[in-house]
């Protein structure tokens, strides 16, 4: 007895979304090329509305704002992932054996000769 499950998942990924969010993140390439044409968002909701969706002017911006952040990757989320050229992940790949190898000052050294005034506070 097998069921088409990857059938039922194909029908339901083809189907129109019931969500509102979902509709306005699935027209977002849309949206975002009227407005980089020059529309004004109102204009845009204005359109989408007389085509029969249903969502007042402030939570279309609300939407199309969180949808805009959603595809934009954070520095939180993005920071370390970024694909590398071969040379630098063969930079990368260099390790240190041995703790005398390591400069445990590196920062302080790195810091103390960076350019303009830095005032030190004399030990008494």
């Amino acid at each position: 007895m097998e069921k088409d499950y990857q059938h039922c998942l194909d029908k339901l990924a083809a189907a129109a979304p019931e969500a509102k969010s979902a509709v306005i993140r699935s027209l977002l390439p849309g949206i975002e090329a009227a407005l980089n044409s020059g529309q004004r968002p109102k204009a845009i909701w204005k359109a989408l509305r007389k085509e029969g969706l249903q969502i007042s002017c402030r939570g279309f911006h609300m939407t199309v704002s969180r949808a805009r952040k959603m595809r934009k990757p954070t520095a939180a989320s993005g920071w370390g992932k970024q694909d590398e050229s071969p040379a630098a992940q063969g930079l990368q790949e260099r390790k240190v054996d041995t703790v005398e190898e390591r400069d445990p000052l590196a920062n302080l050294k790195r810091l103390e000769n960076r350019s303009g005034f830095h005032w030190r506070v004399p030990r008494i």
